[in-house]
């Protein structure tokens, strides 16, 4: 267990989730006008902040000992499902204390999106593998940013998961049913094998 923490570098991951709930509680509600190619819109602040988390939780799994995990008595990838489940939900009850502690309705909204995000880089790495993994949810936030309204009135796509406000149902479906996919996926062996 302990050469499990240590190949998959933890600290950098508990950096990570420091540096979220940081971003969370300082950005609370705070909305930045980014590019669109509707127009400018006014997006939340904390919606980058689940990007801390994926980039820690790619760094982690893609620390690997791949000769000692296969000849390991313990199920390493039980153990990376626990590692993902756990930084998921804990990124979900700090979101939730900065909610209400602060009073910010949009930080509600990061434990949803670390869920959803963090279960798109889990599918992408068994089909892309790492590599891809790891920047996915990047991209799926600059997608979503560029084409995720709907036009003149500015409402956000049901796709976009990411940008739907914090008490919209079918957004927390999506999340935690992409999640789900993502941990079922996370033991099987990418389909493409990383280059190095």
């Amino acid at each position: 267990m302990r050469l499990w923490l240590t190949t998959r570098r933890y600290p950098v991951l508990a950096a990570a989730l420091a540096a979220c709930a940081a971003l969370t509680a300082a950005a609370g509600d705070t909305r930045v006008d980014l590019p669109s190619l509707g127009g400018a819109a006014a997006r939340p602040l904390v919606l980058f902040a689940p990007l801390l988390v994926c980039t820690g939780l790619a760094f982690c799994l893609g620390s690997r000992l791949p000769g000692a995990e296969a000849s390991g008595s313990r199920s390493v990838a039980r153990l990376d499902q626990g590692l993902v489940l756990g930084t998921v939900l804990l990124t979900a009850v700090v979101a939730y204390a900065v909610a209400v502690l602060l009073d910010a309705p949009a930080a509600h909204t990061v434990g949803r999106n670390t869920a959803f995000l963090a279960g798109l880089m889990l599918c992408v790495r068994r089909l892309a593998g790492l590599q891809a993994a790891a920047v996915a949810p990047v991209a799926w936030v600059i997608t979503v940013m560029l084409v995720g309204d709907s036009g003149a009135n500015g409402q956000p796509y049901p796709w976009t998961v990411v940008l739907l406000p914090p008490d919209h149902l079918p957004a927390a479906v999506a999340a935690a049913a992409t999640l789900a996919l993502g941990l079922a996926l996370a033991p099987a062996a990418p389909l493409l094998r990383d280059a190095g």
